[in-house]
């Protein structure tokens, strides 16, 4: 008995070692190879959202060429009050229609970024999966061999007359058990298939072999740094400045026209102090988001040290079990629940690992792109 559950022992610490190995035990054949990089790539490529907004683009420089023309058009009637609408409810006229039309073109270009960095976390999200779902089946795998091997053990024990009928009971509960996870891992790796595939944009039934490895992305950041680029790189934050610079304009090109007791000049003044408030609270609300993202990504490292010691400790449970249940100090019940806390142990690493690497990601898109609301 000592040599078997040793046996057991070792088979879970070489399941350890190789955890972020995720090396499939079925050959495939007929798989498509594909690394992390190049499923992004794809999915960028096959994107219909991207092609969407290639043409969205292309209205905006034409729509620019038009505002161009309509500014020389209207420059003869402008003290007609013509307007060419409202940014953040503030009404602008029409000396800034192409600068509006400028900023506008800018703007679909950094949402054509944005919409490819979302495409990269969410092709990651799920190329992730596939890879956790595919170690949960190898771990379900090599569990269910154990279990069985375990359970004849007991069996022959109990011919001889030195194994309770319990145990072989015991045994045989934690065979079907052990079946059931590997069934229910099998099903759950083809959906987490089917989900790469949607995202890649290919047939739900291509066959996929993935050959990146499953590893910590590193992170060393200067929360501080990040901040000051933030300021110059989001989204959110080019939009309001770009909003900020037409109310500014709007507010010089009228206060040469009208003198400063005027009522056209007074609501220009209000509309430059009021826009220049909400440009100081969105930085505000950028850096509590960055800063929010960076504590997520500080606390998803925590959970690996966290998940490491926990498989280690479990490593050690397995071994005393073990010893207590040679010396019948123990029950094969305890041991048994030993292995479980093992297996569920190393599950939870390869979770925490993904959890953190896409933590990371999204601190990286919040820096660069931030939020997009179209």
């Amino acid at each position: 008995m000592k040599k078997l559950v040793a046996n057991i022992l070792l088979t879970f610490i070489i399941l350890l070692t190789s955890t972020l190995s995720y090396a499939d035990n079925e050959p495939l054949e007929s798989a498509r190879k594909i690394s992390l990089n190049q499923a992004i790539e794809e999915a960028i490529k096959n994107s219909t959202q991207v092609k969407v907004i290639d043409l969205d683009i292309q209205i905006k420089e034409i729509e620019l060429d038009k505002a161009k023309h309509k500014e020389k058009k209207y420059e003869d009637v402008k003290d007609y009050g013509f307007s060419l609408g409202t940014v953040q409810g503030f009404q602008l006229d029409a000396n800034m229609l192409s600068k509006q039309a400028e900023y506008g073109l800018e703007e679909e270009k950094i949402k054509k970024n944005y919409l490819k960095e979302d495409i990269k976390y969410n092709v990651t999200r799920a190329y992730y999966g596939v890879l956790q779902l595919r170690d949960y089946k190898n771990a379900s795998k090599d569990n269910l061999e154990n279990v069985q091997r375990n359970r004849d053990n007991v069996n022959n024990k109990y011919g001889l007359g030195v194994a309770s009928k319990s145990d072989l009971v015991m045994a045989d509960i934690s065979l079907n058990e052990a079946k059931a996870n590997f069934e229910k891992a099998k099903i759950d790796l083809e959906k987490t298939y089917r989900s790469l595939n949607m995202i890649l944009n290919y047939p739900l039934s291509t066959k996929l072999e993935l050959i990146s490895n499953f590893e910590e992305q590193s992170f060393n950041k200067d929360l501080d740094k990040d901040l000051n680029k933030a300021y110059e790189s989001r989204f959110d934050i080019i939009k309001m400045n770009h909003n900020h610079e037409l109310v500014k304009l709007d507010f010089e090109t009228n206060s040469i026209k009208y003198p400063s007791n005027t009522y056209k000049y007074k609501t220009k003044e209000r509309n430059l102090a009021k826009i220049k408030s909400v440009v100081q609270d969105i930085k505000k609300s950028v850096e509590f988001d960055i800063r929010g993202k960076y504590d997520n990504v500080e606390n998803q490292k925590k959970q690996i040290e966290l998940a490491k010691t926990t498989v280690e400790k479990a490593k050690e449970g397995v071994k005393i079990k073990e010893s207590l249940y040679d010396a019948k100090m123990g029950t094969l019940l305890e041991v048994d629940n030993a292995l479980n806390q093992l297996y569920k142990a190393q599950v939870a690493l390869s979770r925490a690992v993904s959890n953190y690497n896409l933590a990371v990601i999204d601190y990286e898109k919040s820096v660069n792109i931030g939020k997009i609301n179209n």
